[in-house]
């Protein structure tokens, strides 16, 4: 019995030997229980990227002043962007704590399916990303925290004339260069009061806006993502700011986020009044961009220096479910947005589609001859109108929702069809005028009884031209145009190379009895004599058979026959003394 029970036991063993392993879960990246650095931000910035790589990326948007890279970090797969950022100010790096912790806790959410204060991260995040900037002024950040030692010696006496004389920089809220970096951007930043005159360990607004290196990276950066919605954390005081010159509609709009915010967070709504002093953040995002922004202060007040650690979990629990409230109001903001934008474009599309139908309509209704057969200059606007209006319109339709292109690519086609036809009418009155002017030159040419290498070549360049532009004028719209292109451009040159064709091939057999005269090829230059007598018979016919058809289109150019017929006086002649001097041998 003992023996059986060692057996099983062995067995258990090796069977279990064989399941497959699995990994323990990793443990948290961020750890919001101690005073979180610059350089501890780095480094979970890249393990985050390490462990969420299908749905967290990572890109340096700048440099502080004194060279530090900026990190922004992209949560989400979705097109529409929310932007959070924290640290604006030195001594409120737990903003960059609780950016780091939404990260990490957003995208464990969103690995495993699972909720946040009843916010589904996946079904959010697939259709958002979040960009954060968890730490907008490094150098000011690590002045607080670790004092003038983290920075070169020759700067260190302006840094503590900056602080008031101290070598304690709990209080420092500038960055790196004593330039208060919420106060840095081009929102009414002239109205700014009670700023020093110079760099300060705070409330320094600079010489001009958008100067200093973080500044112009953190307005470089919102312009290429373009975010729905922004929000910019700051410390403290449980207060939230909101507000800022909207117009009426974009006031009772933002008001409503706002309210959700403070049941959310229990903070309280701050108006600035009717005088804002402008210069922050978010008084730049929905100053210029018209779009929502927020600046929730957190945790309880301190004063003039950073909050305690033991905030932060209050702080979590207010804030948890913020950023997804946000990403979520985003995209029904783009939603609505490009709702408005599928409308308008619809609206041009529609106007477009009419416009070019009329230069269909210009074909049915303008064009009933030969004469009326031109690109007017009425015509000509609209074409170039409707292209122009094509050209614009059509990059932004790959801009819209997928469901909508499939109907606006349709107008689209129908647009281009409209203008492929015009322009082939404009290419064919084109050429077709230059080839009754060819027409016309080589007509000038024979009846000035000129006929030489200039004319023949003139005659082939017309035959060439005439079979480009009967091929063009079969890609014409309507059948009654053709008919009209072919009767203006192709009949007239058709009666021109019928006609003048066998006074060429006479001048070019001439050419050859002449050489075969030179070379004493009597037998040869007889039998090209006999082809030309046909020749010259065949010639008289067309123009007696065509003129029967086409009343005086085929002309006998008089002093081409003198040319032709002295010329080939002069061969026979030529020929009947080279048979002489033979017999006479």
């Amino acid at each position: 019995m003992k023996l059986k029970s060692f057996i099983i036991f062995i067995v258990c063993i090796l069977l279990t030997s064989l399941l497959p392993f699995k990994t323990k879960a990793a443990g948290p990246i961020v750890n919001p229980n101690k005073v979180y650095s610059y350089v501890q931000m780095v480094s979970d910035i890249q393990n985050l990227q390490k462990a969420y790589p299908d749905f967290i990326r990572v890109k340096v948007i700048g440099k502080s002043e004194y060279g530090r890279s900026i990190y922004a970090v992209g949560l989400g797969n979705g097109n529409t962007n929310l932007f959070i950022n924290g640290s604006h100010h030195a001594r409120e790096w737990m903003t960059t704590t609780l950016n780091m912790y939404m990260i990490e806790n957003y995208a464990s959410a969103y690995r495993s399916n699972t909720k946040i204060s009843g916010y589904s991260a996946r079904s959010i995040l697939d259709l958002s990303t979040i960009w954060f900037v968890p730490m907008v002024n490094p150098d000011g950040v690590i002045l607080q925290q670790q004092g003038l030692n983290a920075f070169p010696k020759n700067v260190q006496a302006s840094l503590i004339k900056m602080n008031g004389g101290s070598k304690n920089f709990n209080s420092w809220k500038a960055n790196g260069k004593g330039i208060d970096l919420n106060r840095q951007y081009n929102a009414l930043w002239k109205n700014i009061k009670n700023s020093p005159k110079g760099p300060s360990l705070k409330n320094f607004k600079g010489y001009a806006p958008e100067t200093a290196a973080e500044t112009k990276a953190i307005v470089k950066f919102v312009n290429e993502i373009n975010p729905e919605m922004a929000i910019s954390y700051h410390s403290s005081g449980h207060i939230l700011y909101w507000n800022f010159l909207q117009d009426s509609a974009r006031y009772k709009r933002d008001l409503v986020y706002a309210k959700t915010i403070n049941k959310m967070t229990g903070y309280s709504l701050v108006n600035p009044g009717k005088n804002p002093s402008g210069g922050g953040f978010t008084d730049w995002f929905i100053y210029t961009k018209k779009k929502p922004a927020f600046t929730p202060e957190i945790g309880r007040y301190v004063i003039e220096t950073s909050l305690p650690l033991t905030e932060f979990n209050g702080v979590w629990r207010e804030n948890q479910a913020v950023g997804l409230y946000a990403a979520q109001e985003s995209i029904k903001l783009l939603e609505a947005r490009m709702a408005k934008s599928v409308q308008d474009l619809s609206k041009k599309l529609n106007t477009l589609v009419q416009s070019a139908n009329q230069l269909k309509v210009y074909y049915n209704d303008n064009i009933k001859d030969s004469s009326s057969l031109a690109a007017n200059q009425k015509f000509m606007d609209l074409y170039n109108q409707v292209n122009r209006n094509y050209q614009s319109l059509s990059p932004l339709v790959g801009k819209m929702p997928t469901r909508y292109q499939a109907g606006m690519l349709n107008q689209l086609k129908v647009v281009q069809a409209q203008l492929t036809n015009a322009h082939n009418f404009i290419d064919i009155v084109k050429q077709g005028d230059q080839i009754l002017a060819l027409n016309s030159s080589l007509h000038n040419i024979l009846n000035a009884g000129t006929i030489n290498s200039t004319a023949v070549n003139q005659y082939n360049q017309l035959v060439l031209s005439k079979t480009k532009v009967e091929a063009a004028i079969k890609k014409m719209y309507g059948t009654s145009v053709q008919n009209i292109a072919l009767k203006k451009y192709i009949i007239p040159v058709t009666i021109t190379i019928e006609n003048n064709r066998l006074e060429i091939e006479r001048y070019q057999l001439s050419l050859l009895i002449d050489t075969s005269i030179q070379q004493k090829n009597i037998d040869l230059a007889k039998q090209q004599l006999l082809q030309l007598d046909q020749l010259e018979k065949d010639s008289a016919a067309i123009k007696v058979k065509g003129n029967l058809q086409y009343p005086g289109q085929y002309p006998v150019y008089p002093l081409i026959e003198k040319y032709l017929s002295d010329y080939k006086n002069t061969l026979m002649e030529r020929l009947a003394a080279l048979e002489n001097l033979g017999e006479d041998q």
